[in-house]
């Protein structure tokens, strides 16, 4: 399981280190591919075919899935973490992601998403209100 959140560099070289604690639960190779929020996701080989099988095993003949098979497995990159813990991020996926040299690493249980500091600045700010809503809800039974 990966979690937890961790503020991290892009160095000259377009390499990002993985924390250690999240290292240790990835072996390799990794997938990587573009998100779909001006994100990256990052996923071992295992999650990444069980991922790949959901995106691939629904409604082989809808167009808006085609679509978004198309986009996602071909912005999808097997690549491999060095002996120092890093990776290089291709150039083309930090532009699209709008990676800054400052970048956040968040754990959601199956894969890991790589954030620049003002897509995460601003989402905490959203966050916060989100959260304070949905905890309201959970008081009263609601959801």
């Amino acid at each position: 399981m990966l979690f937890g959140t961790y503020k991290h560099c892009l160095d000259t070289k377009q390499r990002l280190t993985l924390p250690a604690k999240l290292r240790i639960k990835l072996a390799n190779p990794v997938y990587i591919t573009k998100g779909l929020q001006a994100d990256l996701e990052i996923r071992s080989k295992q999650e990444f075919l069980n991922w790949q099988a959901t995106v691939l095993d629904s409604h082989l003949n809808d167009k808006e899935l085609k679509d978004f098979q198309r986009l996602i497995l071909a912005n999808t990159l097997e690549i491999y973490i060095d002996n120092a813990g890093r990776i290089k991020i291709p150039k083309t996926f930090i532009q699209d992601s709008n990676l800054e040299k400052n970048v956040f690493i968040f754990g959601l249980g199956d894969h890991l998403e790589v954030w620049s500091q003002s897509k995460y600045d601003q989402h905490k700010k959203q966050a916060l209100s989100l959260v304070k809503k949905i905890n309201y809800k959970l008081t009263r039974g609601d959801l």
